[in-house]
C-alpha cells in the first residue's frame, strides 16, 4: 500500500482539516483590496504541456489581472478550467488575455460563467497522460525585474493525472500571487514529489505559518472524503505584500 493510499496518523489528518477550513475562511473574508464581481472564472487553453511554461504563465496571468477582478476570482477559490485546443485557432472569436511565447497555453478571463461558455462549448476537457509526466525540479522565474526573493514549492505528482495537477499547481501559484506571496522578478522552485507527507511539512500548516504559506489540499480521487496535500509554496515574503 502506498502512502497516498494508507493516508496519514489521526494528528497530522487534523492538521489538513484545520489547514482546508482556514483557506475556506480566507476565501470568504477576500482579499479587502477590490470590489467583489460574482461568479468569476478563468479558462487556460492547451495545446501542448510545458511545465516550466504553464508555472510561469498561471504566476504571470495572475499577476496581470486587473485590480477590479483580483477579488471576485480569489472569491470563487480562483475557479478554472483547461480546454485541449489551439489557441491561435479561437483567437479570433476568443481573445486571450495570456498566451505563452510558443503560442501552445493561453488565459482567458477572469470573466463570467455565461462570457466563458462559448469557449468551454467549444473545446473538451484537457486530460493528458496518467500520472503527470513533469522533471523532478526545475526554477521558474516569473517575468519581472530580478527581486531576489525566492518561494519553495513542493507539489505531490504519485498517481496524479495530468488534469489533476493542472488544477493543484494554478490553484496554488495563483492564489499564492493574488496573495502577495508571490510578486514578478520572484523565482520558484519547485520539487515533484510522489507523496507529501503532512508530518514532513507540519511547520508549514502551523495557522501562525499561514501568512506566508500557501498550500493545496484536496481530497485524493480513490477517497474524496480523504484529505490528501498535494502542494505547498512557502515564500519568503509575506501576504499583501504587493
Amino acid at each position: 500500500m502506498t502512502p497516498t493510499q494508507a493516508g496519514p496518523p489521526a494528528a497530522d489528518a487534523e492538521a489538513l482539516t484545520t489547514a482546508a477550513l482556514d483557506r475556506v475562511a480566507a476565501v470568504r473574508a477576500g482579499l479587502g483590496d477590490g470590489p467583489v464581481p460574482r461568479g468569476l472564472g478563468v479558462a487556460v487553453v492547451v495545446a501542448d504541456l510545458d511545465v516550466a511554461a504553464f508555472i510561469r504563465g498561471a504566476a504571470q496571468f495572475a499577476v496581470g489581472i486587473p485590480a477590479e477582478l483580483r477579488e471576485g476570482w480569489y472569491r470563487t477559490f480562483t475557479r478554472t478550467v483547461f480546454l485541449a485546443g489551439r489557441p491561435a485557432a479561437v483567437a479570433p472569436r476568443h481573445p486571450h488575455r495570456l498566451v505563452t511565447p510558443d503560442g501552445n497555453l493561453a488565459w482567458y478571463g477572469p470573466a463570467s460563467r455565461g462570457a466563458m461558455l462559448p469557449l468551454s462549448r467549444l473545446l473538451r476537457s484537457f486530460q493528458g497522460p496518467r500520472p503527470v509526466e513533469v522533471p523532478a525540479g526545475l526554477t521558474v522565474t516569473v517575468p519581472g525585474r530580478p527581486s531576489g526573493r525566492t518561494a519553495e514549492v513542493a507539489v505531490a505528482v504519485g498517481d496524479v493525472s495530468t488534469a489533476a495537477y493542472l488544477v493543484h499547481v494554478h490553484h496554488l501559484v495563483s492564489e499564492a500571487v493574488l496573495r502577495g506571496l508571490v510578486l514578478p522578478g520572484d523565482t520558484l522552485r519547485i520539487a515533484h514529489r510522489h507523496f507529501l507527507d503532512p508530518a514532513e511539512f507540519r511547520d508549514a500548516l502551523d495557522p501562525a505559518r499561514a501568512g506566508s504559506v500557501q498550500t493545496r489540499i484536496a481530497g485524493c480521487g480513490s477517497d474524496p472524503d480523504r484529505l490528501a496535500l498535494f502542494g505547498v509554496l512557502t515564500s519568503d515574503r509575506d501576504e499583501g505584500d504587493h
